[in-house]
């Protein structure tokens, strides 16, 4: 919208509009542009006389409004030549991460689990320890005095597998279900879990304790995912798993996201996982999801980062597999994210309690005391603490000048606050890097999703021009680099060390 200014003699003075910053341009095929702004989310194709009048625009960087820019206003691809854009993305973004209405918590009950993944962020050695009553009740104190005064919690179970202490579940829920409930506060709930405990009788009490969606890990075919993700003793896992995705969703007792961890060595194996879906008869139209994960090294437990595939080449097998996942009628078509980075680690108040009381802003971190910024149990505080805690408050996208200067701003909101705060802990491009898979594939992304709306199809793109990387420069711009990253966690020392 244009904001209408008058002289004083009562005659409307004249508006000057400017680009955003935030429209990308994807060149197609018959001088045709996919156009999308990762501001307004606004998404479009371009013919010629489109583009013609968009560079000129760009050219003169303010032209006086009129009816032929109305399009490119309403979509918010143009603006008022006096708005700050930067200021209204960051008053946009502070106003949703200080949200004060909506609460976000995680709770690992236990950090024990019964798989053996080479790859797990918490090493082979795990811990068998469960929530004890002492700290089970104190979590449940901690919950019910963030709540007053929200109107909406979302409770993320978390481990470790989760299943693994089912008490602690069932305990907690039940007490935040009636406390929302008698307060008048929306309360929804998801699980990370490996998916082998989730038998329909525990399905049931999931739902019973409006657990309503879980995320499930599956890693290829039975060869495959039981060579990766096998039970501590070594069998398989496969079966089991599939077993009871299939018998939980055909109930409808919960919705399943398959989440595929990809390396260096497993695309052909992701094709796999898509088609034992497929054959099962799984998919969006019985609540079988599917989205893919790069596999990073981010904790010293981890086994490294060897099978890491850099960002690049990660962004390309994802293009393809979601491409296959799309076709399969186990994905959506993409829609862009809006602040993908805010998560539990930089919303105030918002916390991981972990099986001892301790509180942490980030999953990742969980199997580091030292990390931690407080405790659910009364009179544990450590010097430490605030500082920490201090660090992730006070780190944000817009401090620096390769996130706030970007493109895809408004859609990442800096993607992964741990990789800024700790930046040390973590190792490899995939590790260290916060930039998401989006920036090196955003074009084939905003592609699919224009063929599956009838927008385009395949001889629409172009094979030198079309591509998010290409030779001549990337289409979304510069990514941080490991100098850009470390001066910014550098930064973010100094209150620790007061």
């Amino acid at each position: 919208m244009l904001d209408g200014k008058f002289h004083t003699d009562g005659s409307q003075a004249v508006t000057f509009i400017k680009p955003s910053r935030y429209t990308v341009l994807v060149p197609l095929t018959n001088d045709r542009h996919l156009a999308y702004n990762t501001s307004s989310q606004a998404f479009s194709v371009w013919d010629a006389d489109d583009l013609a009048l968009w560079n000129a625009l760009v050219d003169h960087g303010a032209q006086e409004f009129s009816a032929k820019y109305r399009g490119f206003v309403q979509g918010g691809y143009c603006l008022n030549a006096d708005a700050d854009e930067l200021e209204i993305v960051r008053a946009r973004y502070e106003n949703v991460r200080h949200n004060d209405s909506h609460l976000m918590m995680t709770i690992a009950p236990t950090l024990s689990c019964n798989f053996g993944c080479h790859y797990c962020f918490q090493g082979l050695d795990k811990p068998l320890t469960k929530m004890t009553p002492s700290v089970r009740t104190a979590t449940k104190a901690f919950l019910l005095e963030q709540l007053e005064g929200r109107k909406s919690f979302h409770l993320t179970w978390y481990g470790g597998e989760p299943l693994m202490d089912q008490d602690a579940i069932w305990d907690v829920s039940k007490d935040a279900i009636a406390y929302c409930d008698a307060n008048g506060i929306k309360y929804t709930s998801m699980m990370i879990s490996n998916g082998y405990k989730m038998t329909v009788p525990v399905a049931e009490k999931l739902k019973k304790a409006r657990v309503s969606r879980v995320q499930i890990t599956i890693d290829g075919d039975a060869e495959a995912h039981d060579s990766r993700r096998h039970l501590t003793s070594g069998r398989g896992t496969f079966d089991k798993i599939i077993e009871n995705i299939r018998e939980v969703t055909a109930r409808r007792l919960l919705t399943v996201s398959v989440r595929v961890n990809i390396d260096g060595q497993n695309e052909a194996n992701a094709r796999a996982v898509l088609d034992e879906l497929h054959s099962e008869g799984l998919g969006l139209h019985n609540g079988v999801s599917v989205y893919f994960a790069p596999v990073e090294s981010v904790a010293e437990n981890a086994s490294g980062c060897d099978g890491c595939l850099s960002k690049t080449d990660y962004a390309d097998v994802e293009s393809r597999l979601q491409q296959l996942a799309f076709e399969k009628g186990l994905m959506a078509t993409p829609k862009m994210p809006r602040f993908l980075g805010l998560c539990t680690a930089v919303k105030p108040n918002s916390y991981v309690i972990v099986p001892n009381g301790d509180l942490h802003k980030c999953w990742d971190t969980v199997m580091e005391s030292k990390m931690r910024v407080g405790s659910v149990m009364k009179g544990s505080t450590r010097k430490t603490d605030a500082g920490i805690e201090a660090m992730w408050n006070q780190w944000s996208p817009f401090d620096n000048d390769v996130c706030s200067s970007c493109t895809l701003l408004p859609t990442c909101g800096g993607a992964c606050a741990f990789k800024f705060v700790h930046n040390d802990y973590a190792s490899g491009e995939a590790g260290r890097l916060p930039c998401p898979s989006l920036k090196f594939n955003m074009a084939e992304q905003l592609f699919l999703r224009a063929k599956a709306r009838g927008f385009v199809t395949d001889d629409d793109w172009h094979q030198k021009n079309s591509p998010t990387v290409k030779e001549s420069g990337m289409l979304t711009g510069n990514t941080h680099t490991f100098s850009s990253i470390q001066a910014i966690h550098n930064a973010l020392q100094g209150p620790q060390e007061l």
